[in-house]
Parts: C-alpha cells; sequence; structure tokens
C-alpha cells in the first residue's frame, strides 16, 4: 500500500467515526442488564480488509463528536453513504426500545476493502437476547413498504437485499448472534465465505498478534493492513504514497478543535518499504520553523542518516523508474556521492508564495539539506560542478551578498528526494549558509534567500505552533500542510498527499494536516492530527 495511500486510510478511518457518530447514534444507549458473552465479530471479517473500525463506546463518542468546533460550524464529512441511509432507521430503532439497545448492539465493527471507494465497506454489530427478532420487527415495520426486501442465497445463509430510492441495493446478513450490512452484495458473500471457512480476519496470524481482545480505555480503535510496495496493484506511485508493511493499531481521541490518531506498527518484515527505510535513519530533533518561509503551506522533514536505505527505496518508485538517459544515471550517481560526503541527516522541503503574491501565484518550491561542514562542502561543490554538473549559472544578490545559482545537468535527484515530477530533469542549487538548497528553478532559490535574510519565517504563526504542539520533538518523518492552500495548486504538488483529502474538499479544507512516524527499537509509531482552523489563520 503507497505511503500516501496509507494516510488516505488512515484517515478514512478517522473521519468514518465522524460519520457513525451523526449516523449511528442509537448505538449508545446502553442496557445495563444485558451483561451476555459478546460474539467476536472479527470471526465475520474477510482477511482482504485494508482496514477494520472498532467501537463498543458509543455514548463517548457521539458525545466527543457533538463538542467537534467543525461540527458546530456546520462542517460534517459523511464518508459513507451506508450510514446516511441508516440514519433515519436507526432513530426509530431506538425509539422502539424504551430500555435501550443491548450491550451486544452497542459494539460496532466497519471493515474497509478494495477498491477504495464510500460503499466498499461493511458494518458488523453483535446481537444480544432477542435483537434479532427486535431488527426482523423493525424492519417489518418501517422498512418494508419503502425499501421492499428480496431474499437471496448463498450457501444456505439468506441475505435480504433492499432496494433504495436511487437504484442501489442494501445488503443484510444477521442471526440471533450478529448483524452485516453492506452495499456490496459482494462483500457480504465474502463475510458468509470468512465465517463458515473459519479463514476470518482472526484467523491471520499477522493480524493475531496486533489485535488486542481487550481494549483499553479508548472511544475507538483502528486495526490497518499496511502493505509493501511489492503488494501494490498501481505502477504510479510517488514519494508520499509509499507502500508499508504489516498492521498496526491506532486509538482515535477527539476534542473540541482536533482529531488525533496515534498508532503502533511492531511489524518485522524485510520489504522494500518507506517504513523499513525510516527504521534504518537516525531520528531528527525539532520542526526547523526558523527555516521555513512565513508562507509556506506545506513542508516535510525526514530523516536521511542512511542515504543508501532511502535512495533504494525511492529508486524503485515509477517516477524514478523512467528510461533515462547513461549521463543522467551519472549524474546521479554522483550527486549521491556527494551526499554522502557532505551531508548531515535530515532533508527539509517546502512550498511556499513568493512574497507579496496572492494564492493564485505558482508556488516555489525549495528543498534543504543541511552540510556537515561547510568548506568542505563548498570545495567539493565546485569539483562537481566544474567536472560534470554545471551548464549554467547566474548571481543572485542578498542584503549585499552575492550567492552563485547553478543549474545541473539533467538528473532526477530532486525528483526522488520530493517526488515533484513537475521539475523533469531540471535543478537549481547553490550553498546558503551551512546548507544546501535545491530547487527547480532560480526563482525558487531567491525568494527563499530573501525571505529568509528578512526573518520572514513560518516560526511563531499560530497554526505552525499549535501544529508541532501535538507531535513528537523527535521523530522519523513530519509532514504539516495547510489542506486549503494544497487544494489551490497544480496537479505536480497536490498530488503529494492522498487523494481522499480531495475527494472530501470541502470538509479537509478547513484542517491543518500533520503526519509524523517516529521509530524506536524497531517499533513504529505513526500519528496523525487534523487541526481544525476555523477562524485562526495559518
Amino acid at each position: 500500500m503507497k505511503f500516501r495511500y496509507l494516510i488516505r486510510i488512515v484517515v478514512i478511518a478517522c473521519i468514518v467515526l465522524l460519520c457513525a457518530g451523526f449516523g449511528v447514534y442509537s448505538y449508545w444507549r446502553l442496557s445495563a442488564a444485558d451483561r451476555g458473552k459478546d460474539f467476536n465479530l472479527y470471526a465475520l471479517v474477510p482477511q482482504d480488509a485494508i482496514a477494520v473500525l472498532e467501537t463498543d463506546r458509543m455514548a463517548n463518542l457521539v458525545e466527543e463528536v457533538n463538542q467537534l468546533a467543525c461540527s458546530k460550524d456546520n462542517h460534517f464529512l459523511y464518508i459513507s453513504e451506508l450510514f446516511v441511509y441508516l440514519k433515519k432507521y436507526l432513530y426509530l430503532l431506538v425509539d422502539d426500545t424504551p430500555h435501550g439497545l443491548s450491550k451486544q448492539m452497542n459494539k460496532m465493527l466497519i471493515s474497509f476493502h478494495e477498491p477504495d471507494n464510500p460503499v466498499n465497506q461493511v458494518l458488523y454489530c453483535s446481537l444480544g437476547e432477542g435483537d434479532a427478532a427486535l431488527v426482523e420487527n423493525f424492519m417489518r415495520k418501517y422498512c418494508s413498504n419503502v425499501f421492499p426486501s428480496k431474499e437471496q442465497e448463498y450457501k444456505g445463509e439468506k441475505i435480504l437485499l433492499y432496494a433504495m430510492a436511487d437504484g442501489r441495493t442494501l445488503a443484510v446478513y444477521f442471526t440471533p448472534e450478529f448483524l452485516v450490512a453492506s452495499f456490496q452484495s459482494r462483500l457480504v458473500e465474502q463475510v458468509i465465505d470468512a465465517y463458515q471457512s473459519k479463514s476470518s480476519l482472526m484467523e491471520l496470524a499477522s493480524f493475531k498478534r496486533m489485535y488486542a481482545s481487550d481494549p483499553m480505555n479508548v472511544s475507538a480503535t483502528i486495526y490497518m493492513r499496511m502493505r509493501s510496495i511489492e503488494m501494490g496493484k498501481k505502477a504510479d506511485e510517488l514519494h508520499s504514497e509509499a507502500r508499508l508493511g504489516s498492521w498496526a493499531e491506532f486509538d482515535l481521541q477527539l476534542n473540541e478543535d482536533a482529531i488525533y490518531c496515534s498508532g503502533v506498527s511492531y511489524g518485522s518484515d524485510t520489504t522494500r518499504t518507506f517504513m523499513n527505510a525510516l527504521k534504518q535513519q537516525q531520528p531528527v530533533e525539532g520542526f526547523f520553523g526558523e527555516q521555513l518561509p512565513m508562507t509556506t503551506f506545506f513542508y516535510t522533514c525526514w530523516a536521511l542518516s542512511d542515504r543508501q536505505a532511502m535512495f533504494d527505496f525511492t529508486s524503485h518508485m515509477a517516477y524514478s523508474q523512467a528510461v533515462y538517459s547513461e549521463n543522467v544515471k551519472q549524474n546521479d550517481r554522483r550527486w549521491m556521492d556527494y551526499l554522502d560526503r557532505c551531508a548531515q541527516g535530515h532533508v527539509l522541503s517546502c512550498l511556499f508564495y513568493p512574497r507579496q503574491a496572492d494564492s493564485s501565484c505558482f508556488p516555489y518550491a525549495v528543498l534543504r539539506i543541511p552540510l556537515k561542514n561547510r568548506a568542505f562542502a563548498e570545495q567539493e561543490l565546485k569539483r562537481l560542478v566544474e567536472n560534470h554538473s554545471q551548464i549554467g549559472k547566474q548571481v543572485c544578490s542578498v542584503q549585499g551578498k552575492e550567492y552563485v545559482l547553478y543549474q545541473c545537468a539533467n538528473n532526477t535527484l530532486l525528483i526522488q528526494l520530493t517526488g515533484i515530477t513537475q521539475t523533469a530533469l531540471s535543478t537549481y542549487f547553490c550553498l546558503y549558509e551551512d546548507a544546501l538548497l535545491l530547487a527547480p528553478d532560480a526563482n525558487s532559490l531567491s525568494a527563499y534567500m530573501q525571505m529568509m535574510a528578512d526573518k520572514e519565517v513560518l516560526a511563531g504563526s499560530p497554526g505552525y505552533e499549535e501544529g508541532i504542539g501535538c507531535l513528537a520533538p523527535t521523530y522519523n518523518y513530519v509532514m504539516m500542510v495547510d489542506v486549503e492552500e494544497m487544494l489551490r495548486q497544480p496537479a505536480a504538488y497536490v498530488r503529494l498527499i492522498p487523494n481522499f483529502f480531495f475527494r472530501q474538499s470541502c470538509f479537509f479544507r478547513h484542517f491543518i494536516l500533520s503526519i509524523q512516524f517516529t521509530c524506536t527499537d524497531g517499533v513504529v509509531y505513526p500519528n496523525l492530527v487534523l487541526l481544525y482552523k476555523g477562524e485562526v489563520p495559518y
């Protein structure tokens, strides 16, 4: 699964909880008298699920959702159309149960399946004593006239099909112990297959190692499959879309102005993945806001202490596998060698607006790599450009000091380090302070240096400071983006974050998104934060 695709699935799983809060509010009414043993719903989930959401504390979740500032401002995301259709009738079901729903019905799972879209999801609910009859009576009372049902038999089991007003079909399968619903009857059939053959997710060894049958005091838990790049189906992977390996467990937390999704992955796979490349890096400390222009709306910082591990990964991405001439490959090797000898242990990249420009202006892009020793790095750089890499240069004056901006001979260094394909093979670079700057054009470099010299930096701005306050100070990878600004950019830039955000742009444009990966002793701790902007400027 691509790294960008992973983050899309994380956010789908996070936000669908909001939908569940609005769409299945009735589940929170819990009967304290019902103490029966719960049916293990994971015995129904097909093994090809890409993510599973679990909650048995809907009351807390609904209350937290209602307190979100975005909810109060009427910014909602209905990621699952299944919940939209069920909402009306679940409220009616609550009205028919004066003592509230049973303990079993208060527990719910949602599984997500490929291909990724809002209808490829399955809802699972345990049933307590008498709940099956309650559901049947409810369907006869409220649904038969509006959604006439049909029956379909599959391997001896009965699936009820309800025709929806828009032509879709809701497939429902239930027994005295559980209920399953989906807009895809094929997914319900897969549930029956998994249950009858005892080949469900609970029988998968890799999931068993991650699954905690007695969840801690959290509103919801998300289990997510993070596949490797070798298992991917598409060939157009970008830098932020790396496919990962194994399973991860996430806990969801909400407060008035933010959505948090913090997780852990103990996966020990050896596939070529972005995650495994990060595991080999020394961690980065700090966030470097003083090195980012104040108009920055997207930035990443990631460890590059083991450059070979990282470039072994990026060299297998589709954007790096185009057919290049031998000269381009030679230039790549020369630059890699230069970084090995001169670069420090992290890479900082950013997209920002030029000074006094409006948001319709084409953004500038700069990548900054700190150097071990300025004098040595400058000597090696002169040798490199004089012998191999220079095809042009110009002089830029910043506060009376002149900087030489070189245009490199064709190479893929900037593409591999940023994933921005807009640059083709053109790269400009210069030495600034104790760092090497790279950009797709000379204007980006000169604008960046001018803003740094004038102390027009991101550090101190409200959105930035609030964002880094939610993250660990030591990490292996971090990304922060103002989604609203990113939505306005050309395709070469907006593709750096998951497409899911653009499909739901009316909702996500109100948030600042932060993504962080921290690696310790072979364990990876992913962390995703959505900060609601409200009236606070970024």
